[in-house]
């Protein structure tokens, strides 16, 4: 495989383990990490607009990541 598709996906890969740690440790930080590393996401600034709006579309599910949000313990 060539090394620009190799990168590409361990870089996904990546993007996808940080999501996985964030939401067992409920780490806003890791989650906006995972969504700042995803290619699809351009910038730091959308990748926090996105996570914000699904951990309140997703409250029920991410109670952890819900609760860091509402108590300032992440950093904005």
């Amino acid at each position: 495989m060539p090394l620009f598709h190799q990168t590409l996906l361990m870089q996904q890969l990546a993007s996808e383990q940080l999501l996985v740690e964030a939401t067992l440790e409920g780490s806003y930080e890791k989650a906006l990490q995972a969504f700042t590393l995803n290619r699809t996401v351009p910038t730091m600034e959308h990748a926090r607009a996105i996570l914000d709006e699904m951990i309140v579309a997703n409250r029920d599910y991410w109670p952890q990541l819900q609760h860091a949000w509402q108590n300032g313990e992440a950093t904005r």
